[in-house]
């Protein structure tokens, strides 16, 4: 055998032995010393938008799943006509025709004169006076001309507004008690004889005092908060109509 023989063997035997050299991995530390670095140049806002970052792409797709859902949801959810609703709840309402929403007593005290003369000669002067106490009025929302004019809706903010007319004494309901009117004083002039006329006559103005006493300030406010819940508790069907379309109702009164 010859030595370049021994040579050629040998070099096939050193290369079918030899272990092959993985490739070259690059450090990752140039990439680390540079996030530590901006870490502690930057501080807590670089940290923050890494953390961030890391959450929102963790959480996408959940939160992909529950905008589909939802969207699902939304298109899935039965729509309502709120115009229809408005007309099916106007016929509803106007069958009371009037909705009574306030009820208070009043007292009430007339005095009344009346003199008398003729060719010249004066006959004297009635005096009589007159009271009543606890007579009964109530205050009413007229339905009767309640229409579409009195609906307006928002789409935007998606709220139905019921404007109406304010609260007012219902003048055919007012309830005086006779056995409750007492007779303060009665007195005739020194030649009439129609004292007990003159009485007649206040008693007679007793009603129209007892609207007058019924309409102060305070009792009318007191009727027209009163009107807003009467009247909200009268549309709970409407609204719960609305609340399926995630629609509200706000009754309130025209100026």
């Amino acid at each position: 055998m010859t030595s370049e023989t021994f040579l050629s063997k040998e070099t096939d035997i050193k290369r079918l032995t030899a272990q092959p050299v993985p490739p070259k991995v690059p450090s990752r530390w140039p990439m680390a010393s540079v996030l530590i670095a901006m870490l502690l140049i930057v501080g807590g806002p670089f940290a923050y938008m890494l953390v961030s970052w890391s959450n929102r792409v963790a959480n996408a797709p959940q939160q992909l799943v529950q905008t589909l859902a939802s969207a699902a949801a939304e298109a899935a959810r039965p729509r309502i006509d709120i115009h229809q609703v408005v007309l099916n709840s106007i016929d509803d309402v106007k069958k009371q025709n009037k909705l009574v929403v306030f009820e208070t007593t009043v007292n009430a005290d007339v005095t009344r004169e009346e003199a008398a003369s003729s060719w010249g000669v004066y006959w004297g002067t009635n005096v009589a006076r007159v009271t009543v106490r606890d007579a009964r009025v109530q205050y009413i929302i007229d339905l009767n001309h309640l229409g579409t004019e009195n609906f307006q809706y928002d789409k935007q903010s998606k709220l139905l507004t019921v404007c109406l007319p304010k609260p007012r004494i219902d003048t055919a309901m007012v309830n005086i008690d006779p056995a409750r009117i007492q007779t303060l004083d009665l007195r005739g002039g020194w030649a009439r004889f129609d004292k007990q006329e003159t009485r007649d006559q206040a008693v007679a103005s007793l009603r129209p005092q007892v609207i007058t006493q019924a309409q102060v300030p305070f009792v009318k406010e007191l009727a027209a908060n009163a009107g807003i819940d009467s009247m909200t508790h009268l549309l709970e069907p409407l609204a719960s109509a609305l609340a399926q379309d995630g629609a509200k109702l706000k009754v309130t009164y025209t100026q």
